[in-house]
């Protein structure tokens, strides 16, 4: 029953996941930086197994949610060029809130309470498809991918 109410979750973790730098990038630096990141991330989750249990759930937040974190910082911490910061700030805006909506998930999973478990990656879902068309928009072609 809660495996419903994740069988996209992991594939939407993938849609929001960059390397810093202190100056301004080009677009084109930007985007490939951004990619390269999100191109880690998804292979640094590919093999992990999509839950099915409530103890499937918190596990899978676990190994999950600090790797994206710690794409998401990645991200955050890119400078992109000034016509791109709009952008880029709401797609990592809906990052975040996956990040918390995965943080949710496993709370309600290790209560197995089913309804904050649907809830939640119902938010994620939501915020998957926010942050993969801000990541179109900047035209990001590995992170605007499912």
């Amino acid at each position: 029953m809660q495996s419903l109410a994740l069988g996209s979750a992991g594939a939407l973790l993938l849609a929001g996941c960059g390397g810093g730098g202190g100056e301004r990038l080009s677009h084109g630096d930007f985007a490939q930086r951004a990619n390269a990141v999100c191109t880690a991330f998804r292979s640094s989750t590919e093999s992990i197994a999509r839950p099915r249990t409530y103890a499937d759930i918190v596990a899978y937040v676990k190994k999950t949610r600090p790797m994206y974190e710690a794409a998401r910082i990645k991200l955050a911490a890119l400078q992109p060029p000034v016509r791109d910061e709009a952008a880029v700030r709401r797609w990592l805006a809906a990052d975040k809130r996956i990040s918390q909506a995965l943080g949710d998930l496993g709370d309600a999973a290790l209560r197995h309470d089913f309804p904050a478990v649907t809830a939640a990656a119902n938010r994620i879902q939501a915020e998957g498809v926010e942050s993969r068309h801000a990541a179109q928009d900047l035209g990001l072609t590995v992170c605007s991918q499912a």
